[in-house]
Order: structure tokens, then C-alpha cells, then sequence
């Protein structure tokens, strides 16, 4: 068996060992591709931006949040704060995960939230940077509507993570839907910007079982900064 004939056989068995669909292998590194190529080489990410959360339709608050992301060490931090005031830090880490608030000081973080932060980091548009590699199961799904985007969809889990992407016809990231320990989450993306060699979405619109529950538009996104230490370090 020659070189290339053993590379492609070797490629053929991890992708149907792992049930990934060619197809959807395809697709996922497009999508990537589609992102920009400094997608596959992120190795941090920070961002600020605003949420506004709605009831029946209306706007009913807003903060600014600040994220955090390590992805080689899993790690991510979010901080929520009502103005300049910080009033709640969440944050992910592979052996003490922890919240803090105002109200009731540092405490251990559930093991339910723990799971759906950890899920965080291989859904959302940055869940794109694997491309089709180590994916457990990738499947395409055909023509599928979420909220107001219709798109090609396509089932990934990676790392016991569940999500499904919608892509447009040029394999641009539309939407996505993942389950998590809160209910059915659709995120609709919008208002791509390139920084750092990355189209990035500046909005995103989130449904929380097919009812509109917040917006969130980035005011500034950092890739590759360098977490020092600090970063990580708990009110």
C-alpha cells in the first residue's frame, strides 16, 4: 500500500470510528475556513460586551459582561457587572470551579453549571476552531430553521458537548442549538468583524426555549491576549 493510499484509509477509519459523516467533516472545515484561519490556532480569547435580557418582548436589563477564555487549559471566566460595579464572577477551571457574588461571597459552582461552561467551550462560533478534528460525532441534518435563519445543519459532539450549527450556502456560520441544564438554547448570530485574522460575531440574539430571552453586542474582543494569572483570581 503506497503513502497516500495508507494516509487516506487511516483517515477514512478515525472519521468512521468516530461517526463522523464526510459530509459533515466537509462542512466543519469550510465553517472554520469561513471564519478566517487564525480561527485554528486561537489559544485565548477576551471579550466585553453588553447583555440586555428580555421579558415578553421587552428589554428589561442590561450589563456588561467580560469573558475570559483559555482554551488548551479549559479554563473561562465570566464577570457580570451593573455599570462599573462588579456583582457576579463565574469561572471555570479543571480542579476548583467557583462563583462569587456580592450577596453571598465565593462558593463552589454546581456541578450542572460546571458541565454547561465546560460544554461553552466547544459550541459557540469558537467551537468552530476544531473543524472537523476531534469530533465524536458530526452528522449533517439538511435544511433546518432556527428562529427567523433557515441553513444547512449539522450535529457535532465533541467532548460529550452537544451542538448543532446552521451554515448558509457559503458554509457561514448562521445560528446554532444546543441543549443545556437551563433548557433549549438557539443562538443567532450577526454583525461579523474581523480582529485578529477572526470574523467574529459582534451580535448575537438568544432564545431560551423558542422565547427571546437576551441580546448581547460586543463592544471590544481581544485574540491570543495573554491571561496572566490575575486574571483568574477570585473577589
Amino acid at each position: 500500500m503506497n503513502v497516500r493510499v495508507s494516509v487516506f484509509v487511516g483517515t477514512f477509519l478515525a472519521l468512521a470510528l468516530a461517526q463522523v459523516e464526510p459530509g459533515a467533516a466537509q462542512l466543519l472545515d469550510r465553517a472554520r475556513a469561513a471564519l478566517g484561519g487564525a480561527l485554528a490556532s486561537i489559544r485565548t480569547y477576551q471579550e466585553t460586551a453588553t447583555l440586555t435580557t428580555y421579558n415578553t418582548g421587552q428589554a428589561e436589563n442590561t450589563l456588561t459582561v467580560v469573558s475570559y477564555v483559555d482554551f488548551a487549559a479549559e479554563r473561562l471566566r465570566i464577570e457580570y457587572r451593573d455599570d462599573q460595579t462588579l456583582i457576579q464572577v463565574i469561572q471555570l477551571a479543571p480542579h476548583k470551579s467557583q462563583s462569587w457574588s456580592a450577596q453571598n461571597g465565593t462558593k463552589a459552582l454546581g456541578a450542572d453549571l460546571a458541565r454547561d461552561l465546560h460544554d461553552g467551550l466547544y459550541q459557540n462560533w469558537y467551537g468552530l476552531r476544531l473543524g472537523a478534528n476531534g469530533r465524536e460525532r458530526a452528522k449533517l441534518e439538511g435544511a433546518r430553521t432556527f428562529a427567523d435563519v433557515r441553513g444547512q445543519a449539522v450535529a457535532v459532539t465533541t467532548r460529550g458537548a452537544k451542538t448543532t450549527y446552521l451554515f448558509d450556502a457559503q458554509a457561514r456560520l448562521l445560528a446554532e442549538r444546543y441543549q443545556s441544564s437551563q433548557g433549549r438554547n438557539t443562538i443567532v448570530y450577526g454583525d461579523l468583524k474581523p480582529v485578529g485574522g477572526i470574523l467574529i460575531p459582534f451580535q448575537a440574539r438568544i432564545y431560551a426555549d423558542g422565547t427571546l430571552f437576551a441580546e448581547a453586542k460586543v463592544k471590544e474582543a481581544k485574540v491570543n491576549p495573554i491571561l496572566t494569572q490575575d486574571v483568574w483570581k477570585m473577589p
